[in-house]
C-alpha cells in the first residue's frame, strides 16, 4: 500500500542584522528586507546608529546577536569604520578592519549561525555634472571582498547594487529614496520610507541569491510599505495626515503601514480614495490618541464633521482610539463624528471610538470592528454599511439611542449585527434603546450579547413614524443580562432562532 506524505513546512529560520544606520529600522534597509519574507522568517534587526566594526563590539552589541542564536547573521559596516571618524570608532581597511570581519566570522560560527558578509550601501553624492563623488568607503568595499573570499562565507555586494541604482535613478530620482534631516533637507546616506523599502528588496533578493537555501521564503509577492510617525519628530513624519500625504504610494498587492507612536494627535485626517490598503498601526488606544472637537453645525454637515474620514478600500487600524470631544460641555444637541468610514473590506482591531452623538459613522461597504470600545449618547452607531461588531463593549453615555441604521430597500446586504458585545452605559436615567431606523428598511441584531440595566424593556424605537415597524428588521438572539428582557420587547422587533441567527454569524454576514 502507498503511502502519500503531506509536503512538510519550511523550517522556522532566524536572520539577525549587525551594522549601522543604514541597515537599521529607522535608516536602512532593514524594514525592507523584513517585509520580503513570509511569517516562516524571524528578522532580529540588531544594526545600531554610528557604530563601526570596532565600536559595536566595543560597545557590547555584538553579544546579543551571537545570544539570540540565529541560522544566520548578515554583518555590514564601514560607513562609521572610515577616515575622521574618531579613534573609537574608525579601523584601517586593509588591517583592522578585515580583522574584525574575519572575528565576527570566527564567532558566529562557533555559536552555530552562518554568517554573511554584505558592502555598505553606496552614498549618493553626485558632482554638477551629474556622476559620482568619490567615495572614501571603496577601500572597505574592497577588503569585504578580499575576507569574503578567504573566509569562503557569502557576500550580498550591496554597494554595487545600490550604486547601479543611484545611477538609475540620477540625482533627482534619487530624492524619493533619500532620508530628510531635521531641516528638510535630503540626507544621501540614509533611506527614508521608500529607499527602506526598495533597497530592503534588493537586499532580500542578494540574500536569496547568495543562500540559495532561502528562496523557498521569500515572498513572491510586493512586500509592504512602512512609515513612521511620532510627535517628537523621530519619524519619517510627525502629523498623520503629512503621513498618508507624502508616504509612497502603494502597488497592487501592497499594503501602507502607517506606525503610529505614542502620542495625542490633534488633527483631523483623510484617508482618500487613491490610499487603498493602508495600515493605521498604533500600540495601544490608551496612549495613541486621534483628536479634535469640531460639531456638524461648524463644520456645514454631519459627514463633515469627523476626526478621520476613510475613503480608501480595505483600509486597517489596529490599537488607535478615535475621538471627537464636541458634546455636552459645548453645548449639546449637534452631531460630531469621531470616524467616518466609506472603505469596504476595513478592519478595526483594538480601537476605541469616542464621542456623543454621531460617533461612529459606519457609512458603506464591508466593516469588521473587533475588540474595540465605541461610545456615545444619541445614534452613536449608524450609517448603511455592512458591518459586524465582534467582542465590543458598547457604552452609552446618556439616555438616548445605540444605533441609527440606514438600509434603503428590503433586498439589500447591509446592515449592523453585534457579536458576543457587552451593551454598558452611564447616566441612563430613562434608559437606552437598542436602536431605531433612519431609514425604513434598516437592520441591526444582536447576536449572543450581554446587556446591563440601561437597556430599556422595549428595546427598539420607531422613529416616531409607525410605518417603520412595517420595514425595519430588527432582532435579538440568545441575549443575556438585565437588560435582555426578550418578552417586553416591542412587538414588531424579532427574537430570532438559531436557523435564523446563523445568516448573521461574522464569516457568513461579511462574505
Amino acid at each position: 500500500m502507498a503511502l502519500l506524505l503531506a509536503a512538510s513546512a519550511p523550517a522556522k529560520v532566524k536572520i539577525v542584522l549587525v551594522g549601522d544606520s543604514t541597515v537599521n529600522d529607522q535608516g536602512g534597509w532593514g524594514p525592507g528586507f523584513r517585509a520580503s519574507f513570509g511569517s516562516d522568517v524571524e528578522v532580529l534587526n540588531l544594526a545600531l546608529n554610528g557604530r563601526s566594526s570596532k565600536s559595536f563590539r566595543d560597545e557590547g552589541a555584538w553579544a546579543p546577536a551571537l545570544a539570540a542564536k540565529p541560522d544566520y547573521i548578515l554583518i555590514q559596516f564601514g560607513h562609521n569604520d572610515v577616515p575622521g571618524k574618531g579613534p573609537d570608532r574608525e579601523t584601517i581597511a586593509g588591517s583592522t578592519y578585515e580583522a574584525n570581519l574575519t572575528r565576527y566570522i570566527e564567532e558566529a560560527r562557533a555559536a552555530g549561525a552562518k554568517p554573511v558578509l554584505v558592502t555598505s550601501i553606496v552614498r549618493r553624492v553626485f558632482t554638477d555634472d551629474g556622476k559620482f563623488k568619490p567615495d572614501s568607503l571603496v577601500p572597505y568595499v574592497a577588503a569585504v571582498h578580499r575576507v569574503a573570499t578567504a573566509q569562503r562565507v557569502p557576500l550580498m555586494d550591496m554597494y554595487t547594487l545600490t550604486r547601479e541604482q543611484a545611477e538609475k535613478l540620477g540625482p533627482v530620482g534619487c530624492l524619493s529614496i533619500h532620508a530628510t534631516t531635521a531641516e528638510g533637507k535630503p540626507d544621501t546616506t540614509h533611506l527614508g520610507p521608500l529607499g527602506r523599502n526598495t533597497v530592503g528588496i534588493l537586499a532580500a533578493q542578494e540574500f536569496v541569491r547568495v543562500v540559495p537555501a532561502m528562496k523557498q521564503y521569500r515572498i513572491n509577492g510586493i512586500p509592504a510599505l512602512q512609515v513612521v510617525v511620532s510627535p517628537d519628530g523621530k519619524g519619517d513624519f510627525q502629523t498623520i495626515q503629512r503621513a498618508v500625504d507624502h508616504a509612497p504610494f502603494v502597488r497592487v498587492g501592497q499594503r501602507l503601514t502607517i506606525e503610529i507612536r505614542p502620542g495625542i494627535y490633534k488633527e483631523r485626517v483623510i484617508v482618500p480614495q487613491d490610499r487603498p490598503r493602508t495600515t493605521f498601526l498604533g500600540s495601544d488606544p490608551a496612549t495613541t490618541v486621534i483628536t479634535a472637537a469640531m460639531s456638524a453645525k461648524e463644520a456645514g454637515g454631519t459627514f463633515f464633521s469627523s476626526t478621520v474620514d476613510v475613503e480608501g478600500e480595505a483600509f486597517e487600524a489596529e490599537g488607535i482610539t478615535f475621538e471627537n470631544t464636541f458634546g455636552p460641555g459645548d453645548g449639546n444637541g449637534s452631531q460630531a463624528v469621531a470616524t467616518k468610514i466609506h472603505s469596504d473590506r476595513a478592519e478595526f482591531r483594538n480601537c476605541r471610538f469616542l464621542g456623543w452623538q454621531d460617533t461612529l459613522y459606519a457609512a458603506t461597504g464591508r466593516q469588521h470592528f473587533k475588540n474595540c470600545y465605541i461610545a456615545g449618547h444619541v445614534d452613536f452607531i449608524f450609517g448603511n454599511a455592512t458591518a459586524v461588531f465582534e467582542n465590543c463593549e458598547i457604552h452609552s453615555r446618556g439616555d438616548g439611542y445605540i444605533t441609527a441604521q440606514s438600509r434603503t430597500a428590503t433586498d439589500l446586504p447591509n446592515g449592523f449585527v453585534f457579536s458576543n458585545c457587552r451593551l454598558t452605559g452611564e447616566n441612563t436615567s430613562k434608559g437606552v434603546f437598542l436602536g431605531r431606523p433612519w431609514r425604513p428598511y434598516a437592520r441591526v441584531v444582536f447576536l449572543n450579547c450581554e446587556m446591563d440595566s440601561h437597556i430599556r424593556p422595549e428595546g427598539w424605537d420607531n422613529w416616531q413614524d409607525p410605518n417603520n415597524e412595517k420595514t425595519a428588521w430588527f432582532g435579538e438572539f440568545g441575549s443575556t443580562g438585565p437588560g435582555a428582557r426578550s418578552s417586553s420587547r416591542a412587538p414588531w422587533s424579532r427574537q430570532l432562532t438559531s436557523g435564523e441567527a446563523s445568516q448573521f454569524r461574522p464569516e457568513v454576514f461579511l462574505k
